[in-house]
């Protein structure tokens, strides 16, 4: 064994943090590496060892290497430090196909939630895959000389969910898995198509040129973190903005005490006055909708404290438009004083990351939100940035000037054509994005283009 951690970070951690570690027979001493540098040594019981993070949020790597009484390596851990970590986990194992023909997948799963997943989708270069056997998923045919790509994903709730990508063929011999990673790119043309044969070359990372080995358009996903008070100024808004309502104010029932985040049911009057926007200002077709509330309950881990933010399941452009979801989101009962919006961001920021595929984050506001977040603005701003995935930031009026300084460009959607050209933007913003599939971890912010790049940027 070697060593293994036994303090998992899987939260976000900033500054100074006590590491604990599990060491085998005869280990004389474990340094401590982060992003590819020694911070610390410790050498002996009880194997625990201060790590300093930095003051900045910032996707890190953390190597725990084991020598011997001569300096000779033993073993190392990794684990990856606020990047997304799974709930839920799949492998999969080829058989056969050695000639291309008569492949197998094979997958195993273990996940926290369900036993079994409700649902699993399976894709080979890009195009669907019938899945008779959540077990064993049939290959077609393919050229084994070439390059394929296998993306498995498996659904065991609305908020649980694991993927597994495996490279095929080609130098891997058909039967390889590789370590990926994704890399959101927005493309200059809707039109444009990107094919890793032709992107040799176009990315660095840690002084190395990964190979892409698949260009994905995929789902898009948009997590939204709103105010708890600007629900209410929006249905004041859409009561204006409904044909007949004249003005009228649009009132919902007060949440229940132990609600569960959903949609709420709307008064019969207001639906009535509300159903010609119910479908205003959607997204496109295969992006969905989801909140992350501004409101945590701390749970004690083994070794570490966690900052637990509820969340919505996904909605589809089929449960309504932006402004209806947005207005009849079930928010779950907490005080103002209790919010923490720009925490909760960065928490939407990993989430919106964790599945690979097209993300944006938006934050809604209030004229004067109330914030209790240990993080700042500034830090969370740059820590989605990190992480390639884009915010926008609404608001249903006109926010303090200290507000807009701490969030930089804040839109405001007051009027009914400017709530529909921030979703447009941010719809359209979405549609432009690939995901590149890069072979080998990297951290988020250490992917570069190089300058043989064309026709696309990084998302930041």
């Amino acid at each position: 064994m070697g060593v293994a951690f036994a303090t998992l970070f899987l939260g976000l951690v900033v500054g100074v943090q006590p590491v604990e570690l599990v060491v085998g027979e005869g280990v004389a001493r474990v340094e401590l590496v982060l992003d590819g540098s020694v911070v610390a040594e410790v050498a002996g019981p009880p194997w625990r060892v201060p790590c300093d993070f930095g003051a900045e949020l910032s996707p890190h790597q953390l190597e725990a290497v084991a020598r011997d009484s001569g300096g000779g390596e033993l073993g190392r851990a990794v684990q990856w430090i606020n990047l997304p970590r799974p709930e839920a986990e799949v492998t999969v194992v080829l058989e056969g196909g050695a000639d291309g023909r008569g492949a197998l997948a094979r997958l195993a799963w273990e996940s926290l939630g369900q036993r079994e997943p409700r649902s699993v989708l399976a894709s080979f270069d890009g195009r669907p895959l019938p899945v008779a056997d959540p077990r064993a998923v049939q290959l077609p045919s393919y050229d084994p000389a070439q390059l394929h790509f296998l993306r498995v994903e498996l659904e065991f709730s609305a908020n649980l969910s694991a993927v597994a990508e495996v490279v095929v063929g080609g130098a891997h011999r058909g039967q390889a898995a590789t370590e990926l990673t994704a890399v959101p790119v927005l493309v200059e043309s809707r039109r444009a198509e990107l094919e890793p044969a032709r992107m040799a070359g176009w990315f660095r990372a840690a002084g190395a040129e990964p190979a892409p080995v698949a260009v994905e358009e995929g789902p898009g996903e948009v997590v939204v973190v709103m105010d708890r008070e600007a629900q209410g100024a929006l249905w004041r808004l859409a009561g204006r903005w409904a044909p007949g309502a004249s003005g009228a104010s649009i009132h919902v029932d007060p949440v229940a005490p132990h609600a569960t985040p959903g949609l709420r049911q709307v008064r019969p009057s207001s639906a009535t006055a509300l159903s010609s926007l119910r479908h205003s200002a959607p997204l496109r077709e295969g992006q969905t909708l989801r909140f992350l509330w501004p409101f945590s309950r701390s749970q004690e881990g083994q070794r570490v404290r966690y900052d637990l933010f509820a969340r919505s399941e996904d909605h589809p452009p089929s449960h309504g438009g932006v402004l209806w979801l947005l207005a009849a989101a079930q928010q779950p009962p907490f005080s103002p004083a209790e919010q923490r919006l720009a925490d909760a961001v960065a928490v939407a920021g990993s989430s919106a990351a964790a599945r690979g595929r097209r993300r944006a984050v938006v934050l809604f506001l209030s004229e004067e939100p109330a914030d209790a977040s240990q993080l700042s603005p500034a830090a969370v701003r740059g820590y989605l940035a990190r992480l390639g995935v884009p915010l926008f930031v609404w608001s249903v009026g006109e926010v303090a000037a200290e507000v807009a300084a701490d969030w930089g460009e804040v839109r405001s959607v007051q009027r009914q054509r400017w709530f529909r050209d921030a979703v447009d933007e941010l719809s359209g913003a979405l549609a432009r994005q690939r995901i590149v599939w890069l072979e080998g971890l990297h951290l988020p912010h250490e992917v570069a283009l190089s300058e043989s790049a064309r026709g696309l940027s990084l998302v930041r």
